[in-house]
């Protein structure tokens, strides 16, 4: 026996039925433009309309309304993933997951199923976690269980249910997560209110108390519902019940419709505080994840983590050209509008040149026969790839298959995946047999070379990253590279001279990218101050976290980025960021508080501990911050970092003997830190140990030989030692 499970519904009620209810799903209906005679008439205030007023229907948010108008609509949604994303446990549907006694994971860790009347529970031996669940996400091809914990919390159990194999595994695989670690399932890696939520329920809220660390979260309807991607729907079914229903006009805005798809498939940091509703922009609500972020994607462009298919799509030639969600998908159903076992849906273009596209023949195309899945559009421009181990999707990147990426930098192509008893090799001499000059396959290998340098360290990399922008015409590429000078070569002419151009974009996502390149510059303060008062809220964003110290509670871009450090705050990065701003508002005790919850959301990382030190050191907490060095150093010592870090510390409290202990240990782990080796020698003049002073000096000039002031220094140690 154990306790049932609090009502994962608490005071909401739920509908009995959750569906779309408009013709096109994710579709937002926009009025076109008027005339200016028109504008003029509606301006003069006798010729305005008194608005009509309706009568309230309390059931205007439910499926079975929408129904009424939309029975094709409604009976598209039922069964698909949106009208299953999310559902209470049921008795007689999960009893058959739950029929066992036990079941074993991968790794071998046992599990205890448990059974009582209706509810359902799943116990790890030995955990002493909370085991009872209560709601289930997803339907197929595998059903993932929430189990409620204190403070409002929602965390996804590990173990899941393959309901076509009738069988239980574990999303992690055979990987062992410590309950410490980020991603355990019990931590906030897994916690449903800040990762999950959004995606699943109607109208959520995640509503985080950042003082207390708690939530109070709260939905409309649980599942996808018609008002998630339906605007002013209370005052549509109004109007429509009385008989005033009026037809759209004109053809629907496509580019915000992709934008309320996006804002679930994609994978990005939320800007507002659940903000997003049907009709709006995504980028004035999300900052979009590309492939300047080292592991998200592979160096062709195809996803590599979970990346959620949008942002593929738009760095895609394919989405370049406009192809949306809504040329190829069912919006209710989800299914694909035409078949592609027989090319149907990819020749819809590709045999009459809509939206550009090149004619192809997909036999002579392809080099495969007819009936084979080597002729299929999607086995090879589109393959499958397997997340939380059982859940294959089609990659939305419409990359081209090329072995030779496989043999230079271990990226995954579709040929092996049929031809699994041949060599790489032998893939690899069959398409250059096929496809003996190819300009986009070069342009795409010159590309991987250009990422994998990047994604390896290579300092020289932003030379060939500089020469991709020149010519790349697709913005989200172009944003990428921006991105990554940002990162790696800020202070270059030519980075500057990208950075001018990109705030020139129309895309508010190159506007953001460039703005970064100008945040890393002490001398383009006048730039990104300009970009306080940008058209969009992201670049108002990026402009007030680079300016986050200058903070100003009356500008509007500063009370934006308020609210994102605050909405983000139950995320490590998210509290230490609110923890900066508590400390230049004087509330030292709230950025205590912040920085020890963020080491509470991810107890066994070390970098973070790290970060954390260096934030007690500058509220005047040394010894606090020798302490989280300490504990940094007991989960992981190897970081030369810490030892650094630890050095700095002991000098600010005036023990220089420790101070070079410490960064001795430092630059022994890591001998490539030009500025450990100049602090280093410095400790060592202090303490009149010159020979050992000049040896580190001539190792931090012999680094950087651009930075003068080891050279000063250095110079005046040997003329002293001359005297």
């Amino acid at each position: 026996m154990f306790p049932r499970a609090k009502s994962f519904l608490r005071k909401h009620v739920l509908a009995t039925f959750v569906g779309i209810c408009f013709a096109n799903a994710l579709v937002v209906f926009i009025s076109g433009c008027s005339s200016r005679e028109e504008i003029e008439k509606i301006a003069s205030a006798e010729s305005v309309p008194e608005a009509k007023v309706y009568p309230k229907h309390e059931d205007w948010n439910l499926a079975v309304t929408c129904r009424e108008c939309h029975a094709e609509q409604y009976d598209d949604w039922m069964g698909s993933h949106h009208q299953l994303a999310h559902r209470r446990i049921d008795p007689e549907r999960d009893a058959e997951a739950f029929s066992g006694v036990k079941t074993t994971d991968e790794a071998g860790r046992s599990f205890d199923l448990l059974a009582d009347g209706g509810d359902f529970g799943i116990s790890e031996a030995g955990a002493g976690l909370p085991s009872g669940v209560d709601a289930v996400i997803g339907e197929t091809p595998i059903q993932q269980f929430l189990v409620p914990f204190e403070g409002g919390r929602f965390q996804i159990q590990e173990m899941t249910w393959d309901p076509h194999k009738k069988e239980w595994f574990n999303v992690f695989g055979n990987e062992v997560r410590d309950t410490g670690d980020w991603g355990h399932w019990s931590q906030q890696g897994m916690n449903w209110n800040s990762n999950c939520a959004w995606c699943h329920m109607t109208d959520y809220k995640k509503n985080y108390n950042l003082e207390t660390n708690e939530y109070a979260s709260t939905w409309e309807i649980e599942a996808i519902s018609c008002i998630q991607c339906h605007s002013d729907m209370e005052h549509h079914v109004a109007a429509a019940r009385a008989g005033d229903y009026t037809q759209r006009i004109g053809e629907p805005n496509i580019e915000l419709a992709m934008d309320n798809c996006a804002s679930c498939h994609a994978r990005r940091e939320e800007l507002t505080d659940s903000g997003f509703h049907a009709g709006e922009k995504f980028d004035e609500h999300f900052r979009l994840v590309l492939p300047d972020l080292p592991n998200a994607y592979f160096v062709d462009g195809k996803a590599d983590e979970e990346n959620y298919v949008f942002a593929s799509l738009k760095l895609s030639r394919m989405g370049h050209k406009g192809v949306s969600c809504l040329d190829c998908h069912n919006p209710h159903s989800h299914e694909t509008i035409l078949p592609v076992e027989d090319n149907s849906l990819c020749l819809r273009c590709h045999s009459t040149g809509l939206n550009e596209a090149t004619i192809i023949d997909p036999i002579t195309h392809s080099n495969h026969k007819a009936d084979s899945a080597g002729n299929q559009c999607v086995t090879c421009h589109m393959p499958q790839r397997d997340y939380m181990q059982r859940d294959p999707r089609h990659d939305h990147g419409f990359t081209i298959p090329d072995p030779q990426l496989t043999i230079d930098y271990n990226v995954p192509n579709a040929c092996a995946a049929c031809h699994e008893d041949k060599s790489t090799e032998w893939a690899r001499d069959a398409i250059d047999k096929w496809y003996p000059e190819s300009e986009r396959r070069d342009e795409l290998r010159d590309r991987a070379g250009v990422l994998h340098a990047y994604y390896n360290g290579d300092g020289n990399a932003s030379t060939d990253v500089h020469r991709l922008l020149q010519s790349e015409e697709n913005t989200y590429w172009r944003s990428t590279y921006l991105r990554i000078l940002g990162a790696m070569a800020p202070g270059t002419p030519e980075s500057l001279d990208a950075a001018l151009a990109g705030i020139r974009s129309e895309s508010p996502v190159e506007r953001e990218s460039a703005m970064r390149i100008l945040g890393n510059r002490s001398d383009r303060l006048a730039d990104v101050q300009k970009g306080l008062n940008d058209p969009s809220l992201l670049v108002r964003n990026q402009s007030a976290d680079t300016l986050s110290s200058m903070f100003n509670p009356n500008q509007k871009a500063f009370k934006e980025w308020k609210t994102y450090a605050e909405v983000n705050s139950d995320r490590p990065a998210g509290a230490l960021r609110r923890a900066e701003l508590a400390i230049q508002q004087g509330d030292l005790y709230l950025a205590r508080q912040l920085a020890e919850q963020a080491a509470s959301f991810d107890k066994n990382n070390a970098h973070l501990l790290y970060d954390i030190a260096i934030m007690f050191a500058r509220i005047g907490d040394v010894n606090g911050a020798l302490y989280k060095i300490a504990k940094a150093k007991e989960l992981d010592d190897s970081i030369a970092l810490l030892y650094f870090g630890e050095g700095l510390l002991h000098a600010e409290n005036g023990d220089t003997m420790k101070t070079i202990e410490a960064m001795e240990q430092a630059v022994e782990k890591d001998e490539t830190q030009d500025r450990w080796w100049y602090n280093l020698g410095v400790a060592y003049m202090q303490t009149n140990q010159t020979e050992k002073a000049q040896n580190a000096l001539i190792q931090a000039v012999q680094l950087n030989r651009t930075e003068m002031q080891y050279q000063q220094v250095l110079g005046q140690l040997m003329q002293q030692q001359q005297q």
